[in-house]
């Protein structure tokens, strides 16, 4: 059974080989280049024309000044805040370090009054105390004398008295035994100076006393009030001198925000001698040269990104069909090895007259980057719908008839048989064939004028 299998797909495969050798290689005849008919699936596309379209920017510096630095050439690639040139900071970089230094100063001459304004406060605060105090005493001294105090001074004359009675009846004790001669002299003398000194105390006390129960004296109001006087102006220019300081203060602050903000100021200048990439690109042309002089807005650098989208014009009356979302197939006459995919990502809301048509402007993002130049025509098709299964026929096969029929020539062992085909959906590669072609047949290529019923060929290549 196995040898039986083995017999008949070998069988198989020499038919198989003979039929293609009698396609691809029949004896005599015309060369011709023929391809394959298959099956599969078939997108659906709408064709229309377009512009392949990239970001682009001439680079200029902002300053004058002396190109010193070219770092890039013609077809390099950069990188977003790649440093492409530069100009010669030197004087630059002097104005920036003036301007940091300036900013510097400014800063401890802003530290060194706001310290002055503590000294201030604790001044002020240390008048206003003594303020207090001298309101304090002034209203002590114009109140006068309180009771607890008249009771003190009266107790104090009560015990001068009751020490000078003592010390009168000790002098009279001893005055007496001195007649006597019981005692000497000179303790009649002491008792008599103890007396004495008793008796001045009495009066002092005495003296108080009166005070005390009199109330302050005018003087010592007046002096009172002078002293509250001189402490109230001392608290007032003390404030004064707060205020001073605070203004003061705010100055130096304000001159140290203009001095930073002069010194960011510098820093951003000097950077400006730096030409930054502001995106993903190719350079495309450089300008200028080392040593050559540079202009405010003078184009140094051109630079274009690597990725970019398609602007495609839809006819209006197409443009029901496209869809955000939809792919799309880019190939261009300038790159016939080329082929690039995207995704429509907008479409315009107007519709423009354009050369004579009425279109709508439809973008078509890329999925990744083109070698293709900015500029370059390139054909699309949109992919409206997919179709699966399909007999598919080359465009470049099919030859026109007359009635809108179409027909192809089949290759039959090395002879060409014009036969007529029902075509489908299309796009802008394939067509469908509906009726007339079988899935593994060749169809020859060629111009129609070229070719014949029964014309024997030889099949140059085929795919």
């Amino acid at each position: 059974m196995p040898r039986r299998i083995v017999a008949i797909v070998g069988l198989a495969v020499v038919v198989a080989l003979v039929i293609l050798w009698g396609v691809l290689a029949g004896r005599g005849g015309t060369e011709v280049d023929a391809v394959r008919v298959t099956r599969g699936p078939l997108e659906v596309t709408l064709p229309v024309t377009g512009i392949l379209e990239t970001r682009a920017a001439e680079l200029a510096f902002e300053l004058p000044g002396r190109l010193v630095d070219m770092r890039v050439r013609e077809g390099d690639a950069v990188r977003t805040d790649q440093i492409l040139a530069a100009l010669d900071s030197a004087e630059l970089q002097a104005a920036a370090d003036q301007a940091a230094a300036g900013a510097d100063a400014a800063r401890s001459e802003a530290a060194r009054a706001a310290a002055a304004v503590d000294a201030a406060r604790q001044q002020a605060a240390q008048a206003e105390a003594a303020e207090g105090v001298a309101r304090a005493n002034l209203k002590q001294v114009q109140a006068g004398a309180r009771i607890e105090e008249l009771r003190q001074a009266e107790a104090a004359v009560e015990a001068a008295d009751s020490a000078r009675n003592q010390a009168q009846r000790t002098l009279q004790v001893n005055e007496q035994l001195a007649q006597q001669g019981a005692v000497a002299q000179s303790q009649v003398d002491a008792s008599r100076a103890q007396y004495e000194a008793a008796q001045a105390q009495y009066l002092q006390a005495v003296a108080q006393y009166e005070a005390v129960r009199a109330g302050a004296r005018p003087e010592a109001v007046e002096a009172a009030v002078q002293q509250t006087r001189q402490a109230e102006a001392a608290a007032a220019a003390a404030r004064a001198n707060i205020r001073q300081a605070e203004a003061v203060a705010a100055t130096a602050r304000a001159n140290a925000r203009q001095a930073e903000a002069a010194a960011r100021a510098a820093q951003a200048r000097g950077r400006r001698v730096f030409l930054i990439a502001p995106f993903n690109g190719v350079v495309s042309r450089v300008y200028l040269n080392p040593g050559s002089p540079v202009a405010p807005s003078i184009p140094v650098v051109s630079l274009v990104s690597q990725g970019g989208w398609i602007t495609a014009e839809v006819d209006e009356a197409d443009v029901d069909v496209v869809r955000v979302g939809q792919r799309a197939r880019i190939t261009a006459d300038a790159y016939p090895d080329v082929v690039l995919t995207g995704r429509v990502t907008r479409i315009g809301g107007a519709v423009e007259f354009r050369g004579g048509n009425r279109a709508v402007r439809v973008r078509i993002d890329l999925d990744s980057p083109s070698a293709m130049r900015s500029g370059t025509s390139v054909d699309v098709g949109i992919v409206l719908s997919m179709l699966p299964g399909a007999v598919l026929v080359p465009l470049d096969a099919v030859q026109p008839g007359e009635d809108g029929v179409h027909y192809v020539f089949v290759i039959e062992q090395g002879v060409l048989h014009r036969r007529q085909i029902k075509l489908g959906e299309r796009n802008e590669i394939s067509a469908e064939a509906v009726a007339g072609l079988r899935e593994g047949e060749y169809v020859a290529i060629g111009d129609s004028g070229a070719l014949r019923e029964g014309m024997r060929v030889r099949v140059r290549a085929a795919r």
